[in-house]
This record gives structure tokens, C-alpha cells and sequence, in this order.
């Protein structure tokens, strides 16, 4: 008898092992267009352009800061130092102002799009709950937030009253260490914390269409670079450029197939 469980044991380990694994979305390697220059004394937490000008946040406690760059030389226009109990996270436009994210407190501010100056501030969680704030993107009605796990939060653009959730996976996989998020044609691009991935979201199933590789860029960079960590869109152009912590380089990528295009 127990020479026939340990056999159907066996039969079952077997079988398991030649099941065929679930294909999660396709990878695909980034296609570089053109690259420019980039503060490396920036570790990007939070990436924009509006208005042919690069946003950042820079982030870090007793050293976070916005700046506004020119995507072209990588010149610096403008710098404002945010509040030293703060670390600076994810950014995203709204109207004439810009909502920044910090790690742990809770609590977001408001800041002038042409001054940088800090106008007012914003509860990103609800009484008695606890989420980091990490990335942020604007689509065409919600502020969305990551938190380092694989829940996506969309938020209401005047309050910031929290909408709906919604959990990332791959092919039925939760997928954890999202980061900086980005809005690009009707999807949302997410940065995978400590990896050169990102992912394609589908924002109403919260399935990852595509991966996008970045790890070719690294033989272009300087080896000090930080991890890959800034995602922006210009949709009147429609060029989509990438950067990361610490990175000497921004660089202009083709925007990729996105599988399953609806």
C-alpha cells in the first residue's frame, strides 16, 4: 500500500512538472530614438513633460527637491527644496499645478507649475489606513498611485478622494514593486522597483499587456547609474522618454506594441 502512494506521488510530481508554464505578457527590448543629458545629481522619484519641459522630483530625506530641466541640453531652469522631514516621491500635472507624492507620511502638496512653489497640501490615504506613496500619473479623470505592491489606486483629481483599486497581475500573477507610473495612450506605464522593466498596464483589467526591456541601455549609461525610474509622455508629439536615479542620460524610445490592442 505504501509502495503505491509513494508511486502515485511520483505520477503526480511528474505530471506537474510537464505542465506547460503560464506565458505571462510578451518582453519586448526598448528601441532607442535619441538620447540626451541628465542631471545625476537627480534620483528620480517622479518624471513629466509639460509644455516641451521636463518635471522631477528628486527624492531623499534632508535633500528632496523639484526641478524643471530643458529635455534637450539637460540644463537646468529651476530648483525648489521641499521641506527636510519630507522624501520626495512620485509627481503629475493637473491644470497649472503639480501633486507630489511623499514615501510614508501621508501627505501630499501642491506645487506651481511655473514657480515650483508649494500652494497646498493633501491627504494621499484614509484615517486608519496605510499605503507608501511611490508613483504618480494622471489619465483623463483619475490621479493614479503606486505603492510598491500590485495595487494601482485611482484617485479623484479635486479631492483626492480614493475611487477604486485595482490589483496588477501577469498571466493571473500578482505583479509587486510597481513605481513610477506614467499615462501613455490609454494605458499606464509602471517602472518595476530595482529592475529594468516596464510594464504595459491594462487599466481597466489590470492585465500586464507588454514588458518592455531596458536593460540594453545600460552599456550607454554611466556604471554608477541608479535603477531605472522615470517614465514620461509628450502626447502632442507623441515621444515617450525614460530615465532613472542618478542616470546621466534621458532617452527618447519608441513606444512600443502594445499585445491585444483593443
Amino acid at each position: 500500500m505504501r509502495r503505491c502512494i509513494r508511486l502515485i506521488r511520483i505520477a503526480l510530481i511528474f505530471a506537474l512538472m510537464t505542465l506547460p508554464a503560464q506565458a505571462g505578457a510578451p518582453v519586448m527590448p526598448c528601441v532607442v530614438l535619441a538620447e540626451f543629458p541628465h542631471d545625476t545629481d537627480t534620483s528620480t522619484q517622479g518624471f513629466f513633460i509639460r509644455d516641451n519641459v521636463f518635471y522631477e522630483s528628486s527624492g531623499g530625506y534632508n535633500k528632496s527637491f523639484l526641478i524643471k530641466s530643458d529635455p534637450r541640453t539637460g540644463r537646468v531652469l529651476l530648483t525648489h527644496p521641499i521641506d527636510t522631514e519630507y522624501f520626495a516621491e512620485g509627481i503629475a500635472p493637473f491644470r497649472d499645478s503639480l501633486r507630489l507624492l511623499t514615501w510614508q507620511s501621508g501627505t501630499g502638496f501642491v506645487h506651481s507649475l511655473d514657480n515650483l512653489r508649494q500652494s497646498g497640501h493633501f491627504a494621499y490615504r484614509g484615517r486608519g489606513l496605510y499605503h507608501e506613496g511611490w508613483g504618480l500619473t494622471v489619465d483623463r479623470r483619475f490621479f493614479i498611485l503606486s505603492s510598491g505592491t500590485s495595487i494601482l489606486r485611482f484617485h479623484s483629481p479635486e479631492s483626492f478622494t480614493l475611487v477604486r483599486t485595482l490589483e496588477v497581475t501577469d498571466a493571473g500573477r500578482p505583479v509587486p514593486m510597481l513605481n513610477e507610473l506614467e499615462y501613455v495612450e490609454g494605458f499606464i506605464y509602471a517602472n518595476i522597483w530595482k529592475s529594468d522593466k516596464i510594464v504595459i498596464i491594462d487599466p481597466q483589467t489590470g492585465e500586464v499587456r507588454t514588458t518592455m526591456d531596458l536593460s540594453a541601455l545600460r552599456d550607454r549609461l554611466d556604471p554608477r547609474s541608479g535603477v531605472a525610474n522615470g517614465i514620461a509622455y509628450d502626447a502632442g508629439t507623441r515621444r515617450l522618454y525614460v530615465t532613472g536615479k542618478h542616470w546621466d542620460k534621458v532617452f527618447e524610445i519608441a513606444i512600443p506594441t502594445v499585445v491585444g490592442l483593443r
